[in-house]
């Protein structure tokens, strides 16, 4: 009887221990999955807008294929000068860019040019080098503010990655370190007691944050999204974290 006490109260502090580990990961790995959203937002949203005066048609038709030819550009949208202003919210306020249109009766010829991450996160050598050998009516402008804000969310998603990284490494190293040199002999059952704490704490931090995050629902509809590889890492790591903490003496 007493022994049976001893081995639920182990149990209930593998699961308490575990369990709030879990949270903690479900926590970093919502973050993270939000960060990656906001980048990718950030991404599709990201236009460099050029506009090239005083140009014939031919020499437009010359000019788009040069930028398709950019490296780092995605996509060349042109509009002719009817298209430019009746685009809704032609104006600088409105759609992000720092360039005017003017209303005369020869207007400019107007591109956006969509690009990859790398040219996002570095716009401004990125111009300079391209455009240097453009013509001398060709200018480009983007939003300094969406560079910046993709460079923030780049250094927060490396910091939770770094960080989730390195405490992984050191949970291993716990688990090495008290299966290779704690020679306490440990009975199967036990053991397999403490793989169904790592498997039950992982299950209540995976429901808890499905329960707090279904508010954010009404406000986006991919509040909670399930991705596979970090939630089975974090489920292993319960798992093995379980399986180790069933061994040691201090549970």
């Amino acid at each position: 009887m007493t022994e049976n006490k001893l081995s639920f109260t182990a149990q209930s502090r593998i699961i308490f221990f575990l369990l709030a580990l879990a949270l903690l990961v479900q926590g970093a790995l919502f973050l993270r999955l939000q960060a990656y959203e906001a980048f990718d937002v950030l991404l599709s949203d990201f236009k460099i807008a050029v506009v090239l005066n005083n140009a014939s048609s031919a020499e437009t038709e010359s000019f788009t294929k040069k930028l398709n030819s950019l490296p780092g550009v995605t996509e060349v949208r042109y509009l002719n000068a009817k298209e430019a202003l009746a685009m809704p919210g032609a104006s600088s306020e409105q759609n992000g860019f720092e360039v005017f249109l003017p209303k005369e009766d020869f207007l400019p010829a107007f591109f956006e040019l969509r690009v990859n991450k790398s040219v996002m996160m570095n716009p401004q050598p990125w111009v300079a080098e391209n455009f240097s050998k453009m013509p001398q009516d060709a200018q480009a402008y983007y939003k300094e503010s969406q560079a910046a804000s993709a460079i923030y969310l780049d250094g927060v998603i490396k910091f939770i990655n770094i960080i989730l990284g390195l405490s992984v490494f050191f949970f291993l190293a716990f688990c090495f370190l008290v299966e290779a040199y704690y020679t306490r002999i440990t009975a199967l059952p036990s053991r397999l007691g403490g793989l169904l704490c790592g498997f039950l704490s992982y299950a209540l931090a995976l429901g808890a944050g499905f329960i707090l995050i279904s508010p954010l629902k009404l406000a986006a509809v991919k509040a909670f999204k399930f991705d596979l590889w970090p939630q089975a890492a974090c489920l292993l790591l319960c798992l093995m974290l379980g399986w180790t903490l069933s061994k040691w003496k201090k549970f």
